[in-house]
């Protein structure tokens, strides 16, 4: 038997009778799933909308399940190689033609989520990232709900920030859609 970063035993220990933990990052607990042999991060959570269980989209970072481990609250999510935008621009705005692409991808994915009846409630800098082949992915297990005009706006603000100005054809977009739309023109 053999014991794993996390100081999880590799053979014996089993989150939920799903997840072999592989190792303990930044992140969360890096784990494989038995059932799909996809390697997950599992994440505590305090609360997360069922809804957001299993919405594909390329530019959402997958939920696939919740479960309960020792007192805690776990969301099993895709496993993305990536860092935040927070990390990647340390409050430094980049070209506004790639702010203007990296916003459109989260919109597309925030236009998912409206078009279920779902809403974010909380896109920033933290809870988006960039993968290591340059698309951007929006975490769900930070999602505390909220409706669309105000992920639309928190998408702007996003704009803004990592651009460092507004991008004018932007600011009367009125969904999340329309705004992916607006900023691939």
């Amino acid at each position: 038997m053999s014991i794993c970063r996390s100081g999880f035993s590799q053979s014996a220990d089993v989150i939920a009778n799903r997840f072999q933990p592989l190792e303990t990052t930044a992140a969360g607990i890096k784990a494989r799933d038995l059932e799909t042999a996809q390697t997950v991060i599992l994440v505590d959570v305090k609360q997360l909308d069922p809804g957001l269980l299993e919405v594909f989209h390329p530019a959402l970072i997958t939920v696939f399940a919740i479960v309960e481990y020792g007192g805690r609250t776990l969301a099993a999510t895709e496993f993305v190689q990536g860092r935040s935008l927070m990390e990647l621009f340390m409050g430094e705005p980049c070209h506004p033609r790639r702010a203007a692409e990296i916003v459109s991808e989260l919109a597309d994915g925030v236009a998912e989520l409206h078009s279920r009846g779902l809403g974010h409630g909380n896109i920033t800098q933290s809870t988006a990232v960039l993968t290591a082949k340059g698309k951007a992915r929006l975490s769900l297990v930070s999602a505390i709900g909220g409706d669309q005009a105000l992920d639309v706006n928190s998408l702007k603000l996003l704009l803004k920030t990592i651009g460092g100005q507004p991008t004018p054809d932007a600011t009367g977009a009125q969904s999340a859609a329309v705004l992916a739309a607006l900023l691939r023109a």
